[in-house]
């Protein structure tokens, strides 16, 4: 049994001595979880509270499944992407049908993660460079920065298709942006940077989210034009019992496998990287299988895409989390939110959630990563810029499979060298 839950013989044998820590962390990441939690709802295209739920039972269950005391499960913005990537081929944004094909392609994500796990793809994924990963993730980076310019400026622009053509309608649209949706949206920017790199507090996005709110409400701005969040419902999305058809199924297949690869890859990162500095090692079959789960708790609840976010993991470690205790205690502070706190955030400006995205993703933009394998390794830099142009300039999918195929080539092209010699 404690084999099968890591997180249980956590408990079991907890030291009550670190119980402060987990706590003082639990509360810390919730509060960089709740804002994020919203704003990678908007990325996915559905409304706030469904990233709200996703980060509350998904990061529960991954507590007692997963093996990283430290890993934070919920919302990331590369998963949301593909997960409205995948999904808007086969539903009509903001329909019914969208949202129940959005809690589809979740239950399909865990159960491909807990298939990987069972046929042992960990041991694979050790075969694919990093590079191509990191080339990937900084051109989902920009991509996600691109599509939130439209709320950012509080202008209509068409779906995004490709980084060029919609450069250009951003360009031709300047001129139609709202001034102070712009201006709450700029200063919010600005004042992310600010906290983050005079302060190194990583409290931004909450303050962001309660100054823009009160000034919004305060002054009216949203009967002037400012775009407001509205009314969030204190209760969990309804499950829908459509049954989805064979077409619909497989035309889900590619965004689901990718977001089960990219998912599992961001959070073994980071998770392998802390459990090294603990002298510890992180089995990649239970990861998978504990993501596997939380995905299809995730589904279950009606919520979108979870993974471990490499940012609030790592806040996690630094506040002085100690176990998964940390991981309940956030799981309690944004179930209070949900239920009893979401009238507060009625008049949040969505120019607001648009900066909150714009500079959480652009951490994710590798360019010490590139600068350090043109030193020393260009065959990843060639790797990390193949799957990066490929990603920008076809489509996400092509991106991703161009990186992998490539890493596999190159690796398949050094063993042979290897027994050749």
């Amino acid at each position: 049994m404690l084999k099968l839950l890591p997180g249980l013989r956590q408990l079991v044998h907890y030291p009550l001595s670190n119980l402060p820590n987990d706590l003082a962390s639990g509360m810390i990441v919730a509060f960089l979880l709740i804002p994020q939690s919203m704003a990678y709802a908007v990325i996915a295209g559905v409304p706030v509270v469904y990233g709200l739920v996703a980060a509350i039972f998904p990061l529960a269950i991954y507590a007692l499944f997963g093996g990283s005391r430290y890993l934070s499960v919920g919302p990331v913005s590369i998963a949301s992407l593909l997960a409205f990537s995948g999904v808007s081929t086969v539903a009509q944004h903001g329909s019914e049908h969208f949202l129940t094909a959005i809690t589809l392609l979740t239950l399909i994500v865990g159960g491909m993660q807990i298939l990987l796990s069972i046929i042992k793809f960990g041991t694979f994924f050790e075969s694919i460079s990093p590079a191509v990963i990191s080339g990937f993730t900084s051109a989902a980076a920009i991509i996600i920065g691109l599509t939130q310019i439209k709320s950012l400026m509080g202008i209509t622009m068409a779906p995004y298709r490709n980084v060029f053509d919609y450069v250009l309608e951003v360009i031709h649209h300047l001129s139609d942006s709202h001034s102070w949706t712009v201006i709450i949206g700029a200063g919010s920017l600005v004042f992310l940077m600010v906290v983050k790199r005079v302060f190194r507090s990583s409290l931004g996005p909450l303050m962001v989210i309660v100054a823009s709110s009160l000034i919004v409400g305060y002054f009216h701005l949203d009967q002037g034009g400012v775009e407001v969040i509205g009314d969030i419902p204190q209760k969990l999305p309804a499950l829908s019992l459509e049954i989805p058809t064979i077409s619909t199924l497989f035309s889900l297949l590619p965004s689901a496998f990718m977001i089960a690869f990219i998912s599992f890859a961001e959070s073994y990162a980071i998770g392998k990287t802390l459990a090294a500095n603990d002298g510890e090692r992180l089995n990649p079959e239970q990861e998978l299988f504990g993501l596997g789960l939380a995905n299809i708790t995730s589904s279950i609840t009606g919520a979108i895409p979870v993974a471990g976010a490499i940012s609030r993991t790592a806040v996690n470690h630094q506040a002085g989390g100690k176990s998964n205790i940390s991981s309940f205690t956030t799981v309690v502070f944004v179930l209070i939110t949900l239920l009893y706190l979401t009238p507060f955030l009625y008049f949040l400006p969505k120019t607001a959630l648009a900066a909150i995205i714009i500079f959480a993703v652009s951490n994710l933009i590798d360019i010490n990563g590139l600068r350090y394998y043109i030193q020393n390794d260009p065959g990843s830099a060639f790797l990390m810029l193949a799957t990066f142009f490929a990603t920008l300039m076809v489509d996400i999918f092509a991106g991703l499979m161009v990186g992998i195929f490539l890493s596999l080539l190159v690796t398949f092209i050094k063993t042979k060298v290897w027994h050749a010699t």
